[in-house]
């Protein structure tokens, strides 16, 4: 028969006991605390990780993740299969092959995606991932992380509210970078529509005058008499209707910036007295002999070629040569036609953020705004992306969405026998070879100017590859 321990070895199995609680507990609070500092990391860095077991078909996401894809952990069926589903469908058959591909190659993957998430905005993630292999060489389960880089995308396509990916978009951010500083007059040229006024914001606000006023004005829009008191001010009594002193232009944006826009339509009379106060800084409102002094940068912008204007005579030499000391040209959005996938993605998460819902836009969707020759250039498209939103009515935009120019226009056709599979290599020494010109490497590939740029559009660090190899 045992013998019963007496009370004082019970009494100190109890003390071992608490210390053992104790040091638990303390496990536990450690834990607990590394849980909450690994939540707070991934949380700040906008990355999540995750688990799948291959077996049983069930994923586990952080709270992270939940949280970049704006999901309910109560309410998703969490799944690979509900995983795809919230990859955007442009990008789901790449990510679908990329996974098993690494599954079955045993190479992990690490790979940038699109997410459309319900409301329709459009996030970009950096996933990476490994799977775990049993002794009989199956596979059991993979982790990964996922990361948010919405953020770092848009900044990498776009300068100060401008988009653009293109070398020529890239050449004008350059530029605006180097004249920001400088308080020399600028003149931007290019289409209506082409964005001219976004481009002098962006000079304005990257510059040491950024918090001083931005003041716009469109010449175009106002016969002599009241473009130049617009301009200039006027005093009481300059005229019928000047009931009291009103400041002009040039005097609202003091120490700031004018635009002046469409100003290859101003009259010669007020041609001289701008040309004045380029000359001096100096001006006189309207009916008054006072001589005002305001130090204002000048940004002018013409939708039609103003060198032309000067040899046609509609516009002064001197004053020319005066606006356009840094001259800018915007290309016509027919001309950048791989920024128009990024300038959708964009319209469509401004329309998300402003409460509209929207569904995506399918890739048919996007061929024929790739071959379309959009006039009206990025204005059109803005338009006619919010007119299909509205037709769509939160489904997928497809091509009978659009406005009837849209509606009617018909996709390239091209009869040269069938249809060739592009690649990245392929496509890449094609441009290379061609110097550049992408309507040249379209023909040396033998396909249609549109496919090579739908297939860049789904490839857009090949094209950023091969102009900083050029």
């Amino acid at each position: 028969m045992a013998k019963k321990p007496a009370y004082k070895e019970l009494e100190q199995r109890v003390k071992e006991l608490e210390k053992e609680i104790a040091r638990l507990k303390g496990a536990k609070e450690a834990i607990q605390k590394n849980e909450s500092r690994l939540k707070e990391a991934e949380q700040l860095a906008q990355l999540g990780h995750w688990e799948l077991d291959l077996v049983a078909n069930i994923l586990y996401w952080s709270d992270e993740i939940y949280r970049i894809f704006d999901l309910d952990p109560q309410k998703f069926g969490a799944t690979y299969e509900a995983f795809l589903d919230t990859v955007h469908p442009d990008d789901r058959k790449l990510v679908n092959e990329a996974y098993k591909e690494s599954v079955k190659s045993r190479t992990g993957y690490d790979i940038v995606h699109r997410l459309l998430l319900k409301d329709g905005t459009i996030k970009f993630v950096h996933e990476k991932c490994e799977t775990i292999y049993g002794k009989d060489g199956k596979p059991l389960r993979s982790i990964g992380t996922v990361q948010n880089i919405t953020k770092w995308k848009q900044e990498e396509h776009s300068f100060s509210g401008i988009i653009g990916r293109n070398a020529k978009m890239k050449e004008l951010f350059a530029t605006i970078r180097e004249v920001t500083e400088v308080n020399i007059p600028t003149l931007i040229q290019g289409e209506s529509g082409t964005g001219k006024e976004l481009v002098a914001k962006a000079i304005h606000n990257e510059g040491p005058r950024a918090n001083k006023a931005f003041v716009p004005v469109n010449c175009g829009a106002l016969p002599e008499g009241l473009l130049e008191s617009e301009l200039f001010g006027h005093v009481k009594g300059a005229f019928t209707g000047a009931l009291r002193d009103r400041k002009g232009r040039f005097e609202m944006a003091r120490d700031g910036t004018l635009f002046l826009d469409e100003i290859v339509d101003m009259s010669k009379a007020v041609q001289v007295k701008l040309l004045r106060v380029l000359q001096d800084g100096k001006f006189e409102r309207v009916g008054s002999e006072k001589t005002i002094t305001a130090d204002v940068r000048i940004i002018s912008a013409a939708n039609r070629d103003l060198k032309r204007e000067v040899d046609r005579g509609n516009f002064r030499k001197d004053l020319y040569y005066r606006i356009s000391v840094i001259p800018i040209h915007l290309p016509p959005l027919r001309k950048r036609k791989d920024d128009i996938p990024l300038l959708v993605d964009y319209f469509l998460e401004k329309a998300s953020r402003e409460g509209q819902n929207t569904g995506g836009i399918s890739k048919d969707a996007i061929a024929v705004m790739i071959d379309y020759s959009w006039p009206g250039n990025v204005r059109e498209l803005q338009s006619a992306i919010q007119y299909a939103i509205i037709k769509s009515k939160n489904q997928i935009i497809q091509p009978y969405h659009f406005p009837l120019e849209l509606k009617g226009h018909k996709v390239e056709q091209h009869s040269r026998g069938p249809s060739r599979k592009l690649d990245a290599e392929s496509v890449q020494d094609a441009i290379t070879r061609c110097g550049g010109n992408k309507a040249k490497a379209a023909r040396f590939l033998g396909v249609g100017r549109a496919t090579l740029y739908r297939f860049l559009a789904n490839y857009p660090d090949l094209l950023s590859s091969i102009n900083e190899s050029g």
